[in-house]
């Protein structure tokens, strides 16, 4: 691993994070979704749609904050070949409040709960890319 580049890491972690991160969010967005008797406060009004639309929706929707994310880890990628947790945790709550800004979710719901769980997804792709050997422990 001492041939690898932090410009090559750095390339690999936003590509990798541009579309993992969506799709764990997805993957949340549906499971809150079937378990809505616990989980209605915090998701906005759905209005009846199928399940799958539910997850393509939320897929399409983070990727905005996923990329913005990565974007934002990028300098500490290239100069040091990873970051911290409370780094990755940063970026994911700032992000999905640029992303609320820039696209509004519909009224309704807890951004907060789903701000927090996106600075849990991007602790947990942090984890990911340091286990795929691409970013440094």
């Amino acid at each position: 691993m001492d041939d690898v580049t932090n410009a090559q890491r750095a390339l690999w972690m936003v590509l990798i994070t541009s579309l993992a991160a969506p799709f764990f969010a997805s993957l949340i967005d549906v499971a809150m979704t079937l378990a809505s008797p616990l989980f209605d406060f915090a998701l906005p009004p759905r209005g009846g749609k199928p399940l799958g639309e539910v997850a393509v929706s939320a897929f399409i929707w983070s990727a905005f904050p996923a990329t913005f994310a990565a974007l934002v880890l990028l300098p500490f990628v290239l100069q040091h070949g990873t970051y911290d947790w409370l780094h990755a945790a940063v970026a994911g709550v700032v992000a999905f409040a640029a992303a609320q800004f820039v696209w509004p979710i519909a009224p309704g719901g807890a951004p907060a709960l789903l701000a927090f769980l996106a600075g849990l997804i991007a602790i947990f792709m942090r984890k990911i890319l340091i286990n795929g050997g691409i970013l440094k422990p």
